[in-house]
This record gives C-alpha cells, structure tokens and sequence, in this order.
C-alpha cells in the first residue's frame, strides 16, 4: 500500500482546531477517512474535549477508535469525574492508563488536580509521552511500572499486538513478548502526599491485577475513601480468591458497587453478568467502588 504525505496533511489539516466529537455521524468524514485511512503516513493530532490526543492510524491502538468513532465513550465515568472535580481538588490515579485519555482529560477539568499516571507496557507507554508532550498540563505525573500490591519487584508483563490487552496476569491474546516490569503500589506512591484536602478516585483497567492494585492501595483506602472506578472482567474473577478477597473488602471497609445508572449491585450480580457473556467477551464494562454514607456517595448520586 503506497502511504501519502499529501493525503495525511490534508486531513490533518481538515481536522485542525475542531474537536473529533463534532464528525460523529458526519457521513462526509466517515468516507473520507474509510478512503484515506490505508494511505495516511503517521498518526493524527486531534482536539477532544480540552486537550489534544494522537489518533494512530495504527488498527491495534485504543486511540485509532477516536479516528473511527470521533468518540471516546464512557461518558458516564468522564461526567462523574468532572462532578467531583467541580467540587473538590482530584488526586486522579489512572492504573493502566494506556494512551492517557483520563489521564489528560481530568487534568484539563482543573489546574488543582493532581494526576497519577501508571502503564506498564513499554510501548504504550511511549504513546502516553507523545500525549503528554502535546499538552502543556503541569499536573500530570507518569509511571512506567506495573501498579500491584509489592513496589520494586520485578514482575512478568505480556504485551499484547493489541494495546488493550496487554496484562500482568495472563497471555490469553495475541502474544507480543513478555517483559520484566517494576511493580508499584499505590500505598506507596501517595505516603509522601499532603491529601486531606482532595478527593482521591482509582481508576483500575489492569486487565485482571485489579484485586491485588486494591491490597496496595489498603493505607489509602482506610484514610481516604477513594472513588474506584473499576473494570469487571473474566480475568478477575478466574480466581477463587480474588471472589473472596473483593466479597470480604466490601463487608470490611464498608464498600459498595454501583453500575453506570446509579444501581447499586451486589458481587453476585457481578459473578452472573460475567457468567452470561458470551464467549468472546470478556468484560461486562465500567463499575464503582464507593464507601457506603460517605461524602463521596453523596456526590456521585447528586443530579449536579
């Protein structure tokens, strides 16, 4: 396939200084980049909400779905951040934040906001510099470590040929290679932190680690409260102890879930929509995690 220059720059340049978001269901974009997209030479600067993104032209990139749906999605979860953060200072700790979207879009919602930024694979971890670099956020901080429940091990991490897959825990993907990562906490990230004065959310896509990024994150989650905003897979619960240990830290720290409609769901409900999936599927989406009668409850209910 012949790559052009010209054709790359003139749809950079037809994408200039307008956000992805206003070509949804635009039928004229739609075919241009479905003609184009096999020519362009390198990935695209798009606008998207208050930042800038690198759209890969690459189809087993995350980012490449904003090229293709002029959307991110998870609206719900970017509208609950952005709640929190119109009312409080965020420290925001993005645990697999692949490209960086959260990452950059919590940044853009306030100067106050602290962002932490943890990826484990090497090479998106190079895309989230590239973002990085496109923005002039001062209150982003990133790591390329394997966020668990130990700090400075060096731990197995399987990289995926798709960049959403890519896990601590298995290789049920089309395998890459594998790689020795050093693994952090968050216990350990934030002890050095002055945090009383911000509400802390998690957000955990770790494609299977998630319980033992919560057993890390215990000193954080007795002081603070944190928001998490989690990820419910088959990886997570393949294991009978990761069942047990998320059953017992909601009983113990007074912890419930809620879906994305504000219903409030029980470990149970979680086991049978995991269980119904069809077979290639492995993810039933975006849950959280909030401490019951807490101020952070109080707000994420709020019509506000």
């Amino acid at each position: 396939m012949i790559k052009s220059i010209l054709l790359t720059s003139i749809f950079q340049k037809y994408l200039k200084n307008r956000d992805i978001r206003n070509f949804k269901n635009n039928i004229f974009y739609y075919l241009f980049f479905r003609i184009i997209r096999n020519f362009l030479v390198h990935d695209i600067i798009l606008n998207i909400y208050n930042f800038k993104i690198y759209g890969s032209i690459k189809k087993n990139k995350t980012s490449y779905f904003l090229l293709k749906k002029c959307e991110f999605g998870d609206y719900h979860e970017l509208k609950t951040i952005k709640k929190f953060s119109n009312k409080n200072k965020l420290i925001f700790i993005d645990c697999g934040c692949n490209y960086g979207f959260y990452s950059f879009y919590a940044a853009s919602l306030s100067e106050r906001n602290k962002i932490i930024s943890i990826e484990a694979s090497k090479d998106t971890s190079k895309e989230f510099i590239k973002n990085q670099n496109l923005n002039s956020f001062k209150n982003v901080i990133f790591f390329n470590n394997a966020v668990s429940n130990s700090t400075d091990e060096n731990v197995s991490f399987y990289e995926s040929l798709n960049d959403w897959e890519s896990s601590q825990t298995h290789n049920n993907f089309e395998f890459s290679s594998e790689l020795k990562v050093k693994s952090i906490k968050i216990d350990s990230l934030l002890q050095e932190n002055s945090l009383f004065d911000y509400v802390v959310i998690i957000k955990l896509d770790v494609e299977g680690n998630e319980i033992n990024v919560i057993k890390g994150a215990l000193e954080v989650i007795k002081k603070l409260e944190p928001l998490i905003i989690i990820e419910f897979s088959k990886y997570i619960f393949e294991n009978q102890d990761n069942i047990d240990y998320l059953k017992n830290f909601l009983n113990k720290y007074n912890y419930s879930i809620y879906d994305t409609n504000y219903n409030k769901k029980n470990l149970k409900n979680i086991l049978e929509m995991l269980k119904n999936l069809q077979k290639r599927y492995k993810t039933i989406g975006n849950f959280y995690l909030i401490k019951n009668s807490s101020k952070n409850l109080t707000t994420f209910l709020s019509n506000e």
